[in-house]
């Protein structure tokens, strides 16, 4: 059973090969006996290999010197006899051949160009088969062709497998340029992304979301006295705070020093309050520590924000700015939000009531 074959197309003058040292084309000279070794002709008969080898050319390549060039039309189909072939993508390596392996079918049979370009690793042979005797050999062989058929599927699945490959290692890139290496929160290049798709999403189906924008407070002087790596520490068990006391749904991100912003989608202002207050009161009442040696009480303040019709990313981040000003000149540990800055009121230590809550774990703040 041969490979089906394309209506043939008037006879097209093949690529001219250069003549320089590096590349050299000239009678194959290689007996039946080196070519039944290759995989290529592996149950090839003798005869098909002796009429073979004084239609085969023999091209020799030195390393660095391209084969096929992306882009450009190619006629040929290549049998590495001895020495390495580099695939190339945007000047990146992609694959190897080795020697028995062929490269240039897939643009011959396709009748288009190279889709990739092909050097020699290190100094390296080929066997040139052009059109018209690749064809006779697919013809006349059928071990030819069910081989160069089992290559080909073996060499796709593997492309697919380096495209996957590659799809993970791109996803994982993409991960860690929008997190924080050390809390592993989210980053503001995240929140700079992805905040203004969030208010557009609430905006648009009429729900309410929260803002908080949360600071610890006197983190610099834990930096002077134990060190960054104790620094480190804080913000370390910090984030294991905001993870216990937020729900899955809420979003939290890095995006300073001791800065973070958390995101509370489908959050009315009261029980954002309650939220972030419990929050707060975790980070106060909780026992940090760097190689055994405890620290000093570790607190946190917070500016909080409520998403009204028509606004933006920036607006909602400037007016929790404010608010955490606020909490700030207030005394620090506590929770002020931009309505009651803007009116004037006195902050309480006690939040207001939240409504239609059954359980921490399975609440609904609207």
């Amino acid at each position: 059973m041969g490979i089906a074959r394309k209506p043939r197309k008037p006879p097209e003058p093949e690529p001219p090969v250069a003549s320089d040292e590096s590349t050299r084309e000239q009678p194959a000279g290689v007996s039946v006996a080196v070519l039944r070794e290759l995989q290529s002709f592996q149950g090839t008969g003798d005869e098909i290999l002796d009429a073979l080898v004084p239609r085969a050319r023999l091209l020799h390549l030195e390393t660095g010197k391209r084969l096929l060039h992306r882009g450009e039309p190619n006629l040929r189909v290549y049998i590495v006899t001895s020495g390495r072939l580099r695939v190339e993508l945007d000047d990146s390596p992609l694959a190897y051949i080795d020697r028995g392996e062929t490269v240039g079918e897939l643009s011959l049979l396709a009748g288009s160009a190279a889709t990739a370009t092909v050097a020699a690793e290190e100094p390296t042979q080929l066997l040139v088969l052009d059109e018209e005797t690749f064809w006779w050999l697919a013809e006349s062989s059928h071990e030819f062709s069910v081989g160069l058929l089992i290559r080909l599927a073996k060499r796709m699945r593997s492309n697919n497998d380096a495209v996957e490959e590659s799809i993970v290692l791109r996803r994982q890139f993409e991960q860690a340029a929008l997190s924080d290496a050390l809390t592993g929160f989210r980053n503001r290049r995240w929140l700079d992304q992805t905040l203004p798709r969030i208010i557009q999403r609430h905006i648009h189906a009429s729900e309410p979301l929260c803002l908080a924008m949360m600071d610890i407070d006197h983190f610099k002087q834990v930096n002077d006295a134990y060190g960054h790596a104790a620094g480190d520490a804080v913000l370390l068990q910090v984030g294991r705070l905001v993870r216990a006391n937020l729900r899955p749904a809420d979003s939290a991100a890095r995006i300073g020093g001791e800065e973070f912003v958390l995101i509370l989608p489908q959050t009315l202002l009261p029980g954002a309050i309650s939220a972030v207050e419990r929050l707060r009161e975790a980070i106060a009442g909780a026992a940090f520590r760097y190689e055994r040696r405890l620290l000093p009480q570790v607190t946190v303040s917070l500016g909080l924000v409520s998403l009204e019709a028509h606004a933006n990313a920036g607006k909602l981040l400037a007016q929790a700015d404010v608010a955490l000003y606020a909490a700030k000149q207030s005394g620090r540990n506590r929770t002020e939000w931009s309505k009651r800055v803007a009116s004037g009121e006195k902050a309480k230590r006690t939040p207001p009531p939240r409504a239609g809550t059954k359980s921490a774990g399975s609440r609904s703040r609207r």
